[in-house]
C-alpha cells in the first residue's frame, strides 16, 4: 500500500477514534466527518445537503436530528439539542449552510494556517473577483511536465481544469473555485498535520508565498517535487516525484498526526 493510502486510512482510524472518546457532540460530528478522511471537512456542503430533507437550504431540528444519524451517530436528544442551538448563531430556530460550516469545520485551521491559506488564495485569485478560474493558473501551474500533456494526450486547458476540480466541491463542480471551498480543502488537510512550522513550510514552499518575481523555474531534474491532492475515491495522490531533501528543513521532520509518516512536500508550482 502507497504511504499516501496509508495516511488516509490512518487518518481515518484515528478519526473513528475520536468519534468514540469525544465528549463534546459537535466535535463528535466533526470527527465523523473527517472519518472519511480529509476531504471530508471538504464535502461539508454535500453532508449539508444530504440533512436538508426539505431542499429549502435550512436545517430545522427534525431534519438536523435525522441527518445525524444517517451520519452513524449515535446521540441522545439532549445531545443533539445542545450542539443544534450552539450552531444555530443567531437563534432562528433554523441552521443555514454558514453555520454549519463555520461550526463543524471549527479550529481545524488556526489562525496562522488560516493566514497562509488566505495568502495563497490571494495569490492565486489573480483578477480578484472573489474566485479561481483556469484563467488565474495560467503561469502559476505548469503543465510541461505532464506526460498526459507531452503524449497529447490531454491540453493545457484539460489539465488545468483538472487541477482546479481538486479543490472543488464535489457536489457543486461549476468551473470555479471559491475561498470557502479552498479553505475547506486545506482545513481537511490541516487536520492531519499536528507541526504549525511544517504546515507554514508546505504553503510557503506549495505556493511561492515568499515570491516576489513572477517568473516561475522548472525545479533540477530529478527532484520532481509535487502537490498533495485529494483523489476521486478521498485519498490523495501525487503527481511527479517527491524532492526527499525537504526532509529534515530547519530542523522540521513533517510528521502527521495519523500515522508519523513524513509527508511529501507539496510543490504545484515549477
Amino acid at each position: 500500500m502507497a504511504a499516501t493510502a496509508r495516511h488516509e486510512n490512518e487518518l481515518k482510524k484515528r478519526a473513528l477514534e475520536e468519534v468514540a472518546k469525544a465528549t463534546d457532540p459537535l466535535e463528535k460530528i466533526r470527527w465523523q466527518c473527517l472519518s472519511r478522511g480529509a476531504a471530508g471537512i471538504r464535502d461539508l456542503g454535500r453532508v449539508f445537503r444530504n440533512f436538508d430533507d426539505s431542499g429549502d437550504q435550512q436545517l430545522d431540528m427534525k431534519e438536523f436530528t435525522k441527518g445525524v444519524r444517517d451520519i452513524g451517530l449515535k446521540l441522545g436528544r439532549e445531545q443533539v439539542e445542545a450542539v443544534f442551538r450552539k450552531i444555530d448563531r443567531d437563534n432562528s430556530g433554523t441552521i443555514n449552510f454558514d453555520e454549519f460550516l463555520v461550526k463543524v469545520r471549527g479550529n481545524t485551521l488556526n489562525k496562522k494556517r488560516a493566514a497562509l491559506v488566505e495568502r495563497a488564495f490571494a495569490k492565486l485569485d489573480k483578477n480578484q473577483n472573489g474566485t479561481i478560474e483556469v484563467d488565474d493558473l495560467r503561469g502559476l501551474y505548469d503543465v510541461s511536465q505532464s506526460e498526459e500533456f507531452r503524449s497529447g494526450q490531454k491540453s493545457e486547458d484539460e489539465l488545468l481544469t483538472e487541477f482546479l476540480e481538486k479543490f472543488d466541491s464535489p457536489d457543486n463542480k461549476d468551473g470555479t473555485v471559491t475561498k470557502e471551498e479552498f479553505f475547506s480543502y486545506y482545513a481537511g488537510i490541516s487536520a492531519s498535520v499536528d507541526n504549525d512550522a511544517y504546515f507554514d513550510l508546505m504553503m510557503r514552499r506549495a505556493w511561492k508565498l515568499d515570491e516576489t518575481s513572477p517568473k516561475r523555474r522548472a525545479p533540477p531534474t530529478g527532484t520532481g517535487e509535487s502537490l498533495l491532492l485529494p483523489s476521486e475515491g478521498g485519498g490523495y495522490q501525487q503527481p511527479g516525484r517527491t524532492d526527499h531533501r525537504m526532509r529534515g528543513v530547519r530542523g522540521i521532520k513533517p510528521r502527521t498526526r495519523a500515522t508519523g509518516h513524513l509527508m511529501t512536500t507539496p510543490l504545484p508550482l515549477s
